[in-house]
């Protein structure tokens, strides 16, 4: 390669219109230029080689759907409100060092930043609502809400399909290339927001009519996604609902109450039936379910598992108001805190009332990853 590359290099003409052998820069970046063609090659081919024997697997693209476990800033940042406190302090406080929140629900990274570093990132790709002002991450795009479920919610977040039709959109569009969707990843993270009217239910025949709705509706977001390119999915099982502080305050954060994790088990299971008449070899289910309650309520307390003994508070957040209906973050008319954050985040799973905290999310994350992987066919 190097004979030819030098072969075909440029002849300077003198002023008399002769012409002279080139210089010895000029071979130079010869010799370079075909040593990095050679590089180049030799790279292709383990690669491709890798690819064919299973050891190696690389993804184009991570695009995510659904709701706060998995937002990274697309709610837009507003005066402090319950809607919008994740983009306020102590959101972003990271392990005792204050940094600036950045629209996570969270004192760190959520769920979508661990499936993008299994894939080789760093963090989740960027916002949707950023994509709106720059060129857009070439690795994917995060569509997820906070609030938002696959019905309308009082926070007017977009809903899965609304997401998935801004996805397609942008697709459409030529703002996601087609050639991403080759090798690509979706994260579908629905948490039970839709779930807040079972309250006004008064028959189970309605609450179960409801749970079928709802698992619909994910299932035929996952379909919608596949139709259009998308070639793995995760979708999230509902977490122990009954196990969040939320719940478990009246407790004094000593044990899961109400019939939140028996209406998560029946969603789990219809939502399973569901995906595994979709694909199941293109549809992950990531079992969030069983991975929260490793942690947190383990079934036997006399044998807890190691990924549990980490968190001293396994049901009390780090972050907690003042008021069992306030909220973390909440300040009162001169800017005064109305809650209290603790020293080591790391020891506590959750964050506030309802999100992990980072190491919490680590924590599953951890107990996932392999499956994950597998599902993937990633190997490094």
């Amino acid at each position: 390669m190097a004979a030819s590359a030098l072969a075909g290099a440029p002849r300077r003409r003198t002023c008399s219109g002769s012409t002279t052998a080139p210089t010895m820069a000029v071979r130079l970046s010869a010799i370079l230029l075909s040593s990095i063609c050679l590089l180049v090659l030799l790279n292709a081919s383990h690669v491709e080689s890798a690819r064919t024997s299973g050891s190696f697997h690389w993804y184009n693209g991570l695009f995510v759907f659904g709701d706060s476990f998995a937002d990274t800033g697309n709610f837009l940042k507003a005066d402090l409100s319950e809607v919008t406190r994740q983009w306020y302090k102590p959101y972003g406080c990271s392990h005792g060092f204050l940094r600036d929140p950045t629209g996570r629900f969270s004192n760190g990274f959520v769920q979508s930043d661990f499936i993008a570093k299994i894939l080789g990132r760093t963090k989740a790709p960027e916002t949707y609502r950023d994509t709106k002002e720059n060129n857009g991450d070439k690795f994917g795009v995060n569509f997820a809400v906070g609030g938002a479920g696959v019905f309308e919610v009082p926070r007017k977040a977009p809903t899965l399909a609304k997401q998935i039709s801004s996805f397609k959109k942008m697709l459409d569009g030529g703002d996601i290339g087609k050639w991403q969707l080759k090798e690509s990843v979706a994260l579908v993270a629905i948490s039970g927001n839709d779930y807040a009217r079972v309250a006004n239910m008064s028959s189970e025949s309605e609450i179960l009519d409801f749970i079928g709705n709802v698992t619909d509706e994910i299932a035929g977001g996952v379909e919608r996604l596949q139709k259009l390119g998308v070639t793995k999915v995760l979708v999230n099982t509902l977490h122990p609902l009954a196990c969040t502080p939320w719940q478990a305050r009246p407790s004094n954060y000593t044990k899961c109450m109400g019939r939140g994790n028996m209406a998560a088990l029946l969603h789990n299971d219809d939502l399973e039936k569901k995906l595994n008449a979709t694909s199941s070899d293109s549809v992950y289910l990531l079992d969030l379910n069983w991975a929260f309650t490793n942690i947190i309520d383990p079934s036997n307390p006399h044998d807890i598992p190691q990924v549990a003994k980490q968190f001293k508070s396994k049901l009390k957040p780090c972050c907690e108001s003042f008021d069992p209906n306030g909220y973390c973050g909440q300040v009162d008319e001169d800017g005064g805190a109305l809650y209290s954050v603790c020293s080591n985040p790391e020891k506590h799973f959750f964050w506030d009332d309802v999100h992990p905290t980072q190491a919490g999310w680590e924590a599953v994350m951890e107990q996932l990853k392999k499956d994950i992987k597998d599902f993937l066919h990633i190997t490094y």
